[in-house]
């Protein structure tokens, strides 16, 4: 499952890796993310993945360093 502005790049490593995570979540609108592109704006915000028994962690920063 997928659930707000996850950057295409997160979705396909979730797909392509064996990670036993459920899906990924980008909490609110966050500007730069996919679909929220304001010119060179970016506001850091966090991919979290979660799994089955409802566990979340951290999957990517953005900026990415």
């Amino acid at each position: 499952m997928i659930e707000g502005h996850v950057p295409a790049q997160e979705v396909k490593k979730l797909l392509t890796t064996n990670t036993g995570l459920e899906g990924l979540a980008v909490a609110g609108m966050p500007i730069g993310s996919p679909g929220m592109e304001y010119g060179d704006r970016q506001q850091p915000y966090t991919v979290m993945a979660f799994d089955k028994a409802g566990n979340t962690q951290a999957f990517q920063h953005y900026p990415k360093p």
